[in-house]
């Protein structure tokens, strides 16, 4: 049980640094924006000056979402403690199933680690709402196909 512990403490930091990495360059991004839209007022007047103020405020709004919702992962990631283990299936659960093995987490989809596939999936996924509340042993069916839970860290 372990290495299965170690898997999911592994799964767990290589989320924690997507996330962190996208949300430094969405900040990043939005200083770069924010710098571009002050060289812009200072630039040429007109048309041409509104029409690039307006594309570089799009921009920033764009950022500013990517960044929400980047946060918005970090914060269900800072719910997670990847060193407790539960007997049933809920968020930060690592589930081994007779076909495929998924984190509850966040929703960063297919990756592999040590030659295995494993999928990390958000608590609302369709996947994921299947699972929920299932112990070792538990059958569950999606997509028509069934799944024989073996394992839950």
């Amino acid at each position: 049980m372990s290495e299965i512990l170690e898997l999911k403490k592994e799964l767990y930091r290589i989320a924690n640094e997507i996330i962190g990495e996208k949300v430094e360059r969405n900040k990043l991004s939005l200083q770069e924006l924010k710098e571009s839209a002050g060289s812009e007022s200072k630039s040429s007047a007109g048309d041409k000056h509104e029409t690039g103020r307006a594309m570089v405020h799009l921009e920033q709004e764009k950022m500013a979402q990517q960044l929400a919702t980047n946060q918005s992962l970090q914060s269900v990631l800072v719910k997670i403690d990847p060193e407790i283990s539960n007997s049933v299936i809920s968020l930060g659960s690592l589930v081994i199933t007779d076909k495929l093995r998924f984190f509850v987490s966040v929703a960063l989809g297919k990756m592999e680690l040590n030659n295995r596939e494993y999928y990390l999936v958000s608590l609302t996924s369709p996947l994921a709402k299947q699972f929920i509340g299932k112990q070792i042993g538990d059958r569950v069916t999606f997509n028509e196909q069934e799944y024989l839970i073996e394992a839950i860290v």
